[in-house]
């Protein structure tokens, strides 16, 4: 069975969990891991992360879409495919994906376009719950058309899935993105494929699946 649920609103996780803030959390998420993060801790506020700092871990993110004072980088997950994250801590707050995915709860997976193959291979004949995080006030198109897309691709592989990536590109998301310049990770976060890599949340941090 795959059940998807607004991730605002999570009560219960039947099976495996799935996170997705396609623009950009989840998206970026997948990208720290493939760059060879050794762990990622997501928090949801911001001394939790200044405190992570002090024991030497890399900042990201942003609230709101604008950047956070003492933070090292914001959350664009095409700046941190730029970076060598080899055997770094670092630890991501943002507007609504990292406390989705600290919800969402223990052995949750963190999926985006990016890394939909994999895991739609992976959860195959699996219990599936999805958790589109969604805007603060509102659904976000990407997030919900994502979840759409793993459902096609975990119920029958070779599904299409080009209508949800145009649904994707031309939703609220991708027009709150461009309002603040950051059309380039549009494009970046519609990628299909682009690794095999599967971060799963465990013990309050985001390690590789193995």
């Amino acid at each position: 069975m795959i059940r998807i649920t607004d991730g605002r609103y999570i009560r219960n996780v039947y099976g495996t969990a799935v996170v997705a803030d396609i623009f950009r959390a989840t998206s970026n998420i997948v990208v720290m891991i493939m760059k060879g993060a050794a762990e990622v801790i997501p928090v949801d506020n911001v001394s939790d992360a200044y405190a992570l700092k002090e024991k030497g871990y890399i900042l990201f993110g942003e609230d709101n879409l604008e950047p956070i004072k003492g933070f090292d980088y914001g959350n664009s997950p095409t700046e941190t495919f730029s970076l060598d994250l080899e055997g770094a801590k670092v630890a991501i707050k943002t507007t609504n994906g990292s406390a989705t995915i600290i919800r969402a709860g223990e052995g949750a997976l963190i999926g985006s376009f990016l890394n939909i193959n994999s895991l739609s291979r992976y959860l195959r004949n699996k219990e599936v719950h999805i958790f589109p995080a969604n805007l603060k006030n509102g659904v976000s198109t990407e997030d919900n058309e994502f979840a759409y897309a793993l459902t096609k691709k975990i119920l029958e592989p070779g599904s299409n899935i080009e209508v949800n990536l145009l649904r994707a590109k031309n939703g609220n998301g991708s027009a709150l993105l461009k309002k603040f310049n950051l059309e380039k990770d549009i494009d970046f976060c519609l990628q299909v494929d682009f690794t095999d890599v599967i971060p799963i949340y465990r013990q309050g941090r985001i390690v590789k699946l193995q």
